[in-house]
């Protein structure tokens, strides 16, 4: 049997999630999650050689449905997985300020690039500067636009190499803080 907590929780409180402004996609996320695999997306029926007949209801097919992409998103995970490198790392989140939210909603693509931006940006030139390790890190970063609660909290976080290559290139430690103090 599938795991279906996420579309029980849409389904549990659609009533609340309907009160909440949100953007056109989330929408149409949350009603594909909460319709995946039901009689809502409709049925096919299959008969085998001994005449039983099964049922199947539709997928959504939709890119973050837990139930469509499952085992795309555990793919992706182990190939990502195989990319890091053989070291400790530090998991750092940047985000913005709450009264910059209503200009996120209407220049989410200007906004997402800058935070990305912005945040490569601040870890590589702290961690390239002689006074913390002078290394360059290895990173992986990754958007989130929703917080616990389901409200737009667009947010970044990166996984940072405890380690990096120095300006010698050889591959250098940096120890079990990611800015020690100086």
């Amino acid at each position: 049997m599938h795991n279906r907590v996420l579309q029980n929780i849409f389904s549990a409180y659609s009533g609340y999630l309907s009160t909440t402004a949100q953007p056109l996609k989330n929408l149409k996320a949350t009603s594909s999650i909460q319709e995946c695999r039901t009689k809502a997306m409709d049925s096919s029926y299959y008969r085998c050689k001994q005449n039983h007949i099964t049922k199947q209801h539709h997928s959504c097919r939709h890119r973050i449905c837990p139930l469509c992409s499952g085992r795309k998103r555990l793919q992706w995970v182990d190939h990502q997985r195989r990319k890091l490198f053989d070291t400790e790392h530090f998991h750092v989140v940047f985000t913005i300020p709450h009264e910059y939210l209503p200009l996120w909603q209407y220049n989410e693509e200007k906004f997402t690039d800058l935070l990305f931006l912005s945040s490569k940006d601040t870890l590589l030139e702290l961690m390239s500067s002689k006074e913390y390790h002078g290394v360059i890190p290895g990173m992986l970063m990754a958007l989130h636009t929703w917080g616990r609660q389901l409200t737009l909290h667009p947010h970044i976080h990166c996984l940072i190499t405890a380690s990096g290559m120095s300006l010698k290139e050889t591959w250098k430690e940096t120890g079990e803080y990611l800015l020690p103090r100086v």
